[in-house]
């Protein structure tokens, strides 16, 4: 017989997961240890590897739940109410206005995924790739005389736009979140509207790309 889940497990677990992505954002994946964790979330080692067996686990854990909720806060922003424009301002967002867990989770997916065995990255990289189709089909909407083959190299523009303001903005300083969204926005649209016909060699730019 399983044993029975104590009370707290789920509140524990997510523990793990913060100090793990608040470790991993500081020192990189490849230099945080287990130790090191258990120690950030004031667990013993041997606690930790009861929930997650290896580091690896830890990671694939961690990146797995924050794609899913970004998925999902994204995919909401750009199909709820509103103009296209309106939706496009709502996803970006979404993006900017993360929490500073989200942030920290991020600039770790953005680094480390290379570091999980190639059969631990596949279902992270399958999530990557539903993120993009959702931004693509946002884009697809602004602006419907893009040539289909061009939406995805747009999509990757665009996010990388956005995954890097987690490296460098601070929600606190002079620029406001909702006017970093403002400019963002503005930015992105005012070329991406303009843009009509295929340009040579964006098309094959999306086969040697990655979202993260």
């Amino acid at each position: 017989m399983a044993r029975p889940r104590a009370d707290d497990y789920d509140a524990k677990y997510q523990a793990i997961l913060d100090a793990a992505a608040v470790l991993f954002a500081e020192v990189g994946y490849p230099n945080a240890k287990m130790q090191n964790i258990a120690e950030r979330c004031g667990a013993t080692k041997s606690m930790l590897y009861h929930y997650f067996p290896t580091k690896d686990e830890l990671l694939q854990a961690m990146l797995s739940e924050h794609l899913e909720r970004l998925i999902q806060e994204i995919a909401q922003a750009s199909g709820g109410p509103g103009t296209v424009e309106e939706r496009f301002f709502r996803l970006v967002q979404a993006y900017v206005e993360k929490s500073a867990q989200s942030r920290q989770r991020h600039i770790s997916a953005m680094n480390d995924v290379r570091f999980l065995p190639v059969d631990m990255q596949q279902p992270l990289r399958r999530l990557q790739k539903r993120s993009i189709e959702v931004v693509a089909a946002l884009l697809a909407e602004l602006n419907p005389t893009l040539p289909a083959e061009l939406r995805k190299p747009y999509a990757l523009m665009l996010l990388g736009l956005l995954n890097w303001t987690d490296l460098w903005y601070k929600p606190r300083g002079r620029i406001k979140p909702r006017e970093l969204c403002a400019r963002i926005s503005r930015l992105f649209l005012n070329g991406f509207l303009d843009q009509r016909t295929a340009m040579p060699g964006l098309a094959l730019v999306h086969e040697h790309s990655e979202f993260l």
